[in-house]
């Protein structure tokens, strides 16, 4: 457990020292906001860009499913939403109108629905297009989550979430 927690500090110190000194890919503006489409959500993305290569990512969301998945409606549609804490290592390519970027980084999400709340941690990794003539950019993301607690207590589920956002900054 010591190597695991060892080896997860290197990674982060590292990580950090190389998005300190990546550029802010989005060249307009610290602050963006747009929607995104998940599974199972839709609601809206806001990105601050708090430095050159950190930003918080806020999608608060309306859930649009149910919870058995079998077309009736049990209660389980409702809101919530992800906070997400953003490192911008670097971009891995560059076009002349457009960049590609990439992101990762930790964070947590809170559900309410009829059948009660889930609060669980997340690891987004994203791939985008930040567009150089125009202040937008488009992300898609798998959010790997680990749900921690829910209505019935200590509830350890692991699954995975994916997102699509788009962003106007300014």
């Amino acid at each position: 457990m010591k190597r695991l927690a060892a080896l997860a500090f290197g990674v982060l110190a590292l990580t950090v020292a190389t998005a300190a000194n990546a550029q802010n890919p989005h060249k307009s503006g610290n602050f963006g906001a747009g929607l995104v489409l998940g599974y199972p959500h839709l609601g809206a993305s806001l990105n601050y860009f708090m430095s050159n290569g950190t930003s918080l990512q806020i999608d608060p969301v309306l859930i649009l499913r149910d919870n058995a998945g079998d077309g009736k409606d049990n209660g389980s549609k409702g809101f919530g939403g992800r906070v997400d804490l953003l490192f911008w290592p670097s971009t891995i390519h560059s076009w002349s109108s457009v960049d590609l970027d990439w992101y990762f980084g930790p964070g947590a999400n809170v559900y309410v629905t009829g059948n009660g709340f889930a609060l669980g941690a997340e690891l987004p990794v994203g791939i985008g297009l930040a567009f150089k003539k125009a202040p937008i950019d488009l992300n898609l993301e798998a959010v790997p989550l680990l749900r921690l607690v829910d209505s019935d207590g200590v509830d350890l589920r692991f699954g995975i979430g994916g997102a699509l956002n788009a962003r106007y900054y300014f």
